[in-house]
């Protein structure tokens, strides 16, 4: 079976040992405006790369669309309902590996709203740091999950909680992904042989 890189979870152990659990809960949930938000952002930049839009990256020829997942997103959401910024190992009878993004922003003053765009937006940004065909690391494998074109499903969980800490509030963002990306040994998408692409746009 083929493995998914393990080094995208080193920089989350480092945050989580200082990161405390929830004591007070202000939003939960991902409603159906967010979700919307959600597929949009990813499929938009999925489509640049298929377009050939993305500066440095090559263009991309069997990018998939993706669809919302509830099931993806009932165990994302478990995860944001933790608190806790660290990757958890998420399992579905339907795909051999679940990959999953997560992301933070911390404040010491209470706001309320989820912004979905920039938390997709900043996973994205990763590709300034990649180069096609090279493994994920741990500083390009949001990108790269994010691009992986064959990778169907999507679903995210959300918290904005209070704790003890420096930083007070914090809104904790978790997608998971099926089909995972980030498999050793493989690009995260193909592109143009001998003139010829799989599919224009996304498939």
């Amino acid at each position: 079976m083929l493995r998914a890189l393990s080094v995208l979870f080193l920089i989350s152990i480092v945050i989580c040992m200082i990161n405390g659990q929830c004591q007070k809960v202000y939003e939960s949930g991902v409603n159906a405006n967010d979700q919307a938000t959600i597929l949009n952002k990813h499929n938009a930049l999925r489509l640049q790369l298929a377009k050939g839009e993305v500066s440095g990256q090559p263009k991309a020829c069997n990018m998939k669309r993706l669809k919302y997942d509830s099931r993806l997103a009932d165990e994302a959401q478990k995860i944001a309902n933790t608190c806790k910024f660290a990757h958890v190992s998420v399992h579905d009878s339907r795909w051999t590996w679940i990959g999953q993004n997560l992301y933070m922003t911390m404040s010491t003053a209470l706001s309320t709203g989820a912004d979905w765009n920039s938390a997709v937006q900043v996973w994205f940004n990763e590709h300034n740091n990649y180069h096609y065909p090279d493994n994920p690391s741990s500083n390009t494998g949001h990108y790269t999950q994010v691009a992986w074109a064959d990778t169907e499903f999507v679903g995210c969980g959300y918290t904005n909680y209070e704790n003890n800490d420096g930083y007070r509030y914090k809104k904790l963002y978790v997608c998971n992904y099926g089909p995972g990306g980030n498999i050793v040994g493989r690009p995260p998408y193909k592109t143009i042989q001998n003139g010829q692409c799989g599919c224009q746009n996304l498939c």
